[in-house]
């Protein structure tokens, strides 16, 4: 062990965030470092990963023996998110392991970890240090946790930065996609005037020659093609027509938890599979200003999409999470109504095409769901962003404080 180890260990976490490619790209070094200056048989951290909803292992041998995620709602994650001590395995605590074991596939018992330091920043609760430790001199163990945490300190806030910079450069791009569509709603809602009485009128003519050519096959065949068809582009028609219709916000006072319940009672049963469990999560009674019936538009396409993504699951799930959160300053709060779902994700090749208009992947969509919710939530001083990953998807409806 080095005579001075915290401050050798800063200077490493320093010099390694300072080469790194990307401040996040630090994080695979970091269980090695602790390694190297504080006595531990084991370091395994888990980082919040960058999208979707779980924490990704990283250090002793992560990468050859890939490490389970943990989801965002296990009790080892959401038992530490307003912690700050860590936790040491004995006869009082053993319960807590065993707990925390259960829906983490037994990682704790099989890599003998008997430690947990939670780490933490600012506002940010981003991960955790699970290590193994030798019984011995309690100081040192006592080093090792605020060692973990001090550095933590230093490395959370320059990811988060990252972040932020990243979010901003997104979030531009995205005005600047939304400005564009925008004037192609306008032209799209003139168009959808000019189509609707052209294929009104195409229709009856079709059923008015169906009706004289009689039962021929062929001729049923292609009626129920044409007509089908007809039907999908009159589908399209009346969502851009309802779209630029919006009349003026009716804004009221909304419990988010109660508005969350209150919506998923209002589905009938029929439409949420028996397999698919659906649960709600809200860390406090959130109370928001908002136009309640354009946010219910928005909450159940979401909800329905997630639905889909667990088609052919024997046992999916959706949690709706309910929170508030804020970036550096206090006054900066915005409250989210998180959907989550455990489907295959999103494929990379068309996540950046998600809320174009007209862009779906379903046989029978208009690819205008989630476009119009994305405009609906803008209209509502808030935002959609959507993150998903091989373990599942997450649509984050953001809304503003009050």
């Amino acid at each position: 062990m080095h005579p001075h180890p915290l401050n050798d260990l800063l200077c490493h976490v320093a010099l390694a965030l300072q080469e790194s490619r990307s401040a996040r790209g630090f994080l695979p070094h970091f269980p090695g470092m602790l390694r190297e200056f504080f006595p531990a048989v084991r370091c395994i951290l888990y980082y919040k990963d960058a999208e979707g909803n779980s924490f990704r292992a990283y250090g002793d041998g992560a990468d050859n023996d890939p490490l389970p995620p943990v989801r965002e709602e296990a009790d080892l994650i959401e038992s530490f998110t307003g912690r700050t001590e860590a936790l040491r395995a004995n006869d009082q605590t053993r319960t807590y392991f065993d707990l925390f074991d259960r829906d983490c596939g037994g990682l704790l018992a099989a890599k003998g970890l008997n430690l947990i330091v939670p780490l933490r920043a600012r506002a940010y609760f981003r991960g955790l240090l699970l290590a193994r430790t030798e019984e011995g001199d309690e100081r040192t163990i006592q080093a090792l946790c605020a060692a973990a945490q001090t550095a933590a300190a230093m490395f959370i806030p320059a990811i988060e930065a990252e972040r932020m910079e990243f979010e901003n450069d997104k979030n531009y791009y995205r005005l600047f996609k939304f400005d564009r569509l925008v004037l192609l709603g306008q032209m799209a809602a003139s168009l959808a005037h000019e189509l609707r009485t052209p294929l009104t009128t195409v229709l009856f003519e079709i059923a008015s020659i169906h009706s004289h050519l009689g039962a021929d096959e062929t001729v049923t065949s292609a009626y129920r093609k044409v007509n089908r068809e007809i039907g999908r582009a009159s589908q399209m028609v009346e969502s851009l027509l309802v779209f630029s219709k919006f009349k003026d916000l009716n804004l009221s006072s909304l419990r988010l938890r109660e508005f969350v319940e209150q919506t998923l009672g209002e589905i009938p049963a029929s439409k949420i599979p028996a397999q698919v469990k659906v649960r709600v999560h809200a860390d406090e009674e959130i109370e928001v200003t908002s136009d309640g019936d354009r946010l219910k538009q928005v909450f159940i396409n979401v909800l329905f999409n997630a639905l889909e993504a667990l088609t052919g699951q024997a046992d999916g799930s959706i949690t709706v999470r309910i929170y508030s959160e804020y970036d550096e300053l206090p006054r900066n709060v915005r409250h989210i109504i998180a959907v989550c779902d455990t489907g295959p994700g999103i494929p990379d090749a068309i996540k950046g095409r998600v809320l174009e208009p007209f862009f779906t992947t379903k046989k029978e969509g208009t690819g205008l769901g989630l476009y119009i919710s994305y405009s609906i939530m803008k209209t509502l001083k808030g935002d959609l962003e959507i993150h998903s990953n091989r373990q599942g998807t997450r649509v984050n409806l953001i809304l503003p404080a009050r």
